[in-house]
This record gives structure tokens, sequence and C-alpha cells, in this order.
């Protein structure tokens, strides 16, 4: 099948409108790994007024995911029959209602339905910025604008660092996330407004949707991907958006402000990675390689770093965390590798259901990681750096098989 089989369905828009709609659904993007990123700094604050252990952070912070992955298929169906416009603008009201309800919320309960809700209102934020490239950039721009994505996914995850530690100087999180929760309607008010609906649309027809939904599935490259792909990312979410925090406290020693700092240096290259993995998809095949190349180097440098990691004393883990944030945002590139291979139509449905199963295993990870810390608990409520330890190496074993997976069949199919 073509590499390129999708490049049929091209509308006019372009230059200052076009760059206006990848802005918008960049900045979407962008809230979106806030939220994923924000629980690690929030983590002291809510313990302190909430009395939260490992357990109920780990499910708090893993209810975002919950709502995310199970919304990924509609979504894609959405996506596909009505377009980005209508879709994400929707999404983002309910993101907002989400931050508000967060805003207000007291207990473990409540704000994990908050959560979710987040999760849900964000969850078509990839995924329709990825059909907006689809549907309007040439193919050979379509890795690099996801790279840009990506980018614009890691300064949330910036964000969410020391401006946040920096923010609860001077306000409290409630107020903070009330602030937030407004921007968020407001950016979905002009998503709607200056995105135009794609240049083929139609009503949504289940019976239809099914059957391509099965067209996705057959999708060689889809089968051979996605373990990579869901276990590198639920890994590099899962510890960089909480459990890296405790990693520094507990068995690095670091102060908050510390792990604030190297929080802010992880996201940084986070971003980094993202516009070079965007960048070198791009460039790769300009000089006789292919976007494969990318993923499988992106998720060997990754399996490096978790490896050094297992062994990593003081401040000889940072620059083994920094390698970490670096490359495992880039290894979801695959989406667009993995779309390639089906037409156009289907483009909404491969992206979210590679995502679906990507951010469902991100639930299990995250919330699993926290059932398992909480049995390796203290009194003083903190975790053993051997709990740590396993709970890496465990995850570093079953990304080792999926990469073995990828590497042998890649050539072939790719």
């Amino acid at each position: 099948m073509s590499d390129q089989p999708h490049g049929e369905t091209r509308s006019s828009l372009t230059g200052r409108h076009l760059a206006l709609v990848l802005v918008l659904f960049g900045a979407a993007y962008f809230l979106s790994l806030f939220f994923r990123s924000v629980n690690a700094i929030l983590t002291p604050v809510l313990e302190r007024d909430l009395g939260l252990g490992p357990s109920d952070l780990g499910l708090l912070t893993a209810s975002y995911f919950l709502g995310l992955g199970l919304f990924q298929v509609p979504i894609g169906l959405g996506l596909d029959a009505y377009g980005p416009r209508r879709v994400q603008a929707i999404l983002l009201v309910v993101a907002a209602a989400g931050v508000g309800l967060f805003a207000i919320g007291e207990g473990t309960a409540t704000l994990s339905i908050a959560r979710a809700l987040i999760g849900i209102g964000l969850g078509g934020c990839l995924m329709s910025a990825y059909h907006v490239a689809a549907l309007w950039l040439p193919a050979e721009r379509i890795p690099l604008a996801n790279g840009l994505y990506l980018a614009a996914g890691g300064l949330g995850t910036l964000a969410a660092t020391a401006p946040v530690n920096f923010a609860l100087g001077f306000m409290d999180w409630r107020s903070m996330f009330a602030i937030i929760g407004g921007m968020t309607l407001v950016l979905g008010i002009a998503i709607g407004w200056k995105t135009p609906d794609p240049p083929v649309r139609g009503a949504l027809n289940l019976r239809a949707s099914t059957a391509g939904l099965g067209t996705v599935v057959r999708n060689p490259l889809f089968a051979r991907y996605l373990p990579l792909t869901a276990l590198s990312f639920a890994t590099g979410t899962a510890m960089q958006g909480l459990w890296a925090s405790a990693w520094l406290r507990d068995v690095a020693g670091y102060s908050q402000s510390i792990v604030a700092v190297t929080l802010t240096a992880m996201a940084v290259a986070l971003t980094l990675g993202s516009v070079l993995g965007g960048a070198a998809g791009f460039l790769a095949e300009r000089f006789g390689l292919h976007l494969r190349h990318v993923v499988l180097g992106s998720a060997a440098l990754f399996l490096i770093a978790q490896a050094g990691l297992l062994f990593a004393q003081g401040a000889w883990s940072v620059p083994l965390w920094l390698l970490f944030a670096l490359t495992y945002n880039a290894i979801t590139l695959s989406y667009a590798l993995v779309a390639r291979n089906v037409s156009i139509a289907y483009v909404g449905r491969s992206n979210s259901c590679m995502n679906t199963v990507t951010i469902l295993t991100t639930f299990a990870v995250q919330y699993g990681l926290g059932l398992y810390f909480g049995l390796h608990q203290d009194g003083a409520m903190r975790v053993s750096p051997e709990a740590y330890r396993i709970g890496m190496a465990t995850l570093l074993a079953l990304q080792a098989i999926a990469f073995a997976w990828a590497l042998l069949g890649g050539r072939r199919r790719a």
C-alpha cells in the first residue's frame, strides 16, 4: 500500500488563517499536557490539604486518563464524520466544566470525577490536531507538524512545573484552576469560530464506522507499533506526570524546590525532544531513511535511560531523567506512521484507536503503580527505593519485548 494514500482531499485553507488554526489546536494540546502533568507539583499540596496517600494520588491522577481513553473511539468517529472544529469546540466546554468542578471539589471521589471530565474534554486535543494536519498540510509536512504539536504539549508540561510552583506562592490551587477553566472555555469558542469544516463531511453512520474500525485494526502496522507506543507513552507519562517527583524526593532525597527545577528541566527536554523528533521524521525521509527509524531510535534511547535509572545514585540520575523526557514523546510519531497505511477517511479512527489503547494503558500503569507503591510506604508516607526500582524494571522488561516485536517486523511492513 502506498505511503501517501491520503493526499487526495486538500482544501484551500492556507496562509495566516491556516497558521491561526494550527496554533489554536496546539494551544488545546498545551492544556491537555498541562493537566496531565500538573499533579506532580500539586502532590505536596494535595497531601497537606486533603490527606491523600499514594493510592489516592494514583487514582486521582489516573482518572484523567480513564476519561480520556474511554472516549477516544467516539472522538475518532466524530472527527471523521463532523471534523475537528465541531468536535474540539464541544469537548473544550466539557473540559472547562471539569476544571471548574476540580476548583471547588472536596475529597478524592469528587476530584477524581472532575479529573475524568477534564480527560474527556481534552481527550480529542491531539487527535484533532493530527486531523487538522492531515486535512490541510502536504503529506511530507505532516510529521513535522505533529512534532510541533507534541512540542506544544511539552510546553504545557513545562507550564505545569516551576510556573505552577511559583503561582502557588501567591494564590491557592483552587483559584488557579478557576482561572484556567475560564481560559479553556475561551479557547473552545475560538476554535469553533475560526476553524472551517473539512472539505468532505458526512453524517455519522455507526455501521460504516464500525466497519472502518475493522479496517484500521487490520492494518499490519497497527499491531506492529501499538504495544511499543502504548507501553512507552504510559511509562513516560506516569513517571513524568507524578512518580518522577516522588522518586526524586524519596530515592534521590531532593527538596521540593530542587524537585520543581528538575521537573522543569524534564519538561524542557520533553518539548525539545518533540521538536527534534518531528524534524528528524521530516529530514529522515529527505535523506533516504524512514519515519520508523526515528520511532525506533527514540524508543532505544528511552530504554537506555530507564535501564540507567535502575542503578543511578544522587545527581547521576538527573541526566538520565532528562534523556527519559527527551525521548518518549517522539515515539508517538508512530501514529503518523500507522495512519499512512490507511485512507484519509480512516485517519481519525486510526489515530483514535491507537490513542485509546495507549491512554488506557497509561491509566493502568499510573493507577497500578499507585496501588503498588501504597503497599511499600513507611510511616512518613515515603515509598521505599526498592519499590520504585522494581516497578520501573517491570515496565522496562515489557517495553523491551514490545521494542523487539516492532523492530523485527518493521523492516518488512513499514
